[in-house]
């Protein structure tokens, strides 16, 4: 089989950037070694936003473009068959932690001046807003109201299913074998678990797994221990539905006392982490320790939220471990590989954001050969390792 472009992986920035190279004409075929989104696309938080990010203007824009690609493919298809919800973002501080709300603070002022939807409000509003939270009667917030999130595995097997629409093919329990190129290093197709598809174009989006599919399937051993990305694995703690009640509205960050972060599923329930109980399951994953940072996230839970069942709910929670590409800067490696013609790469920790942005912009590099000016500082070549 020939193709224009080949995308190995696909999860959500595979199958978005597969979407965005179709659009453009390209007879695309999507290559995943498993299903559609079941790797960190199924294991992702999932707020869509460039609140976080402000430190970099540039990652703040290009994280800002996600959040408002993803405002016109609702518009385009509409948000229900995306898993896209509308929730907006609440985090909550209060004055009695002077570092933490100075910090939040800082940050609204940073994104009053980049021109990001927000804005700061009081005890009144946040108990308008979600009425069954019990805050303190100094809780202030950031609010970004326009921050939505996501089903992330449904926007990716929706994307997956425009690809095939526009006349591509998406090849699950497929792995990539070995990368098909000149002596020039040109590239001419890819080995695959169903056979050789020609290709003048390879994408790889696979996530954690980016150093040794890079390795595998080009032979060089130096990508499993040079690629310039780390893994960061994250606790998610997914409660079943707590209707007829919505105990939570908004993708709400709470750090006035015990923090996590939690967000409302499609279904009714709740999806709990924290930064914290991140590092106890990076450090050890056993089951007993993933037990152990569950139920302190579901006991923080309930001091927030008095309605909620917390710790008693345990045995009925998904408890999931999310393992994230975390380029050594923190910022998204996007480009063509130096020293290769065809052969395209993106690692990034922000996927479920930037899916969309990456899609259009990769688009161009990877069809047309012109890199935009919002990509140009993501570049591999940044990064000794591709010196």
């Amino acid at each position: 089989m020939t193709f224009d472009a080949i995308v190995v992986g696909g999860g959500i920035i595979g199958c978005t950037n597969a979407f965005y190279l179709a659009r453009k004409g390209l007879k695309v075929a999507i290559v995943e070694s498993g299903t559609i989104g079941c790797g960190t696309t199924s294991n992702s938080f999932a707020w869509i936003n460039a609140t976080t990010k402000v430190s970099d203007e540039n990652y703040h824009r290009l994280n800002a473009l996600g959040h408002a690609t993803y405002c016109k493919l609702a518009v385009e298809f509409g948000e229900d068959v995306m898993g896209l919800y509308p929730t907006g973002a609440l985090e909550l501080v209060s004055p009695s932690d002077p570092s933490g709300y100075a910090a939040v603070k800082e940050r609204a002022r940073l994104l009053e001046g980049l021109d990001y939807p927000s804005g700061w409000i009081g005890t009144r509003e946040i108990r308008t807003l979600d009425p069954h939270l019990t805050v303190p009667d100094d809780a202030e917030a950031l609010y970004t109201m326009s921050d939505p999130c996501l089903d992330a595995p449904k926007f990716a097997r929706f994307m997956a299913d425009q690809v095939r629409a526009l006349g591509g093919e998406v090849l699950e329990n497929c792995p990539a074998q070995k990368l098909e190129a000149t002596d020039e290093g040109v590239v001419t197709g890819l080995e695959t678990g169903h056979g050789v598809l020609k290709s003048p174009r390879v994408l790889v989006t696979v996530g954690p797994g980016t150093p040794e599919v890079l390795s595998e399937i080009t032979g060089y051993e130096g990508f499993a221990s040079r690629f310039p990305m780390r893994r960061v694995p994250g606790l998610l703690v997914v409660t079943p539905s707590t209707l007829p009640h919505r105990m939570v509205r908004h993708v709400l960050y709470v750090s006035t006392g015990a923090e996590f972060h939690v967000l409302p599923t499609p279904d009714g329930g709740l999806k709990f982490g924290a930064d914290d109980t991140d590092g106890m399951v990076s450090d050890d994953p056993s089951p007993e320790t993933v037990r152990r940072a569950a139920l302190m996230l579901l006991k923080r839970a309930q001091e927030v939220i008095p309605g909620f069942s917390g710790e008693a709910c345990i045995d009925d929670c998904d408890l999931r471990i999310g393992v994230r590409p975390y380029p050594e800067d923190g910022m998204t490696l996007a480009g063509q590989m130096p020293g290769s013609e065809g052969l395209f790469v993106i690692a990034t920790h922000s996927g479920v954001t930037l899916a969309p942005a990456l899609g259009s912009l990769m688009s161009q590099v990877i069809a047309d050969g012109h890199v935009p000016d919002a990509l140009e500082p993501f570049a591999l070549e940044r990064f000794q390792a591709f010196g």
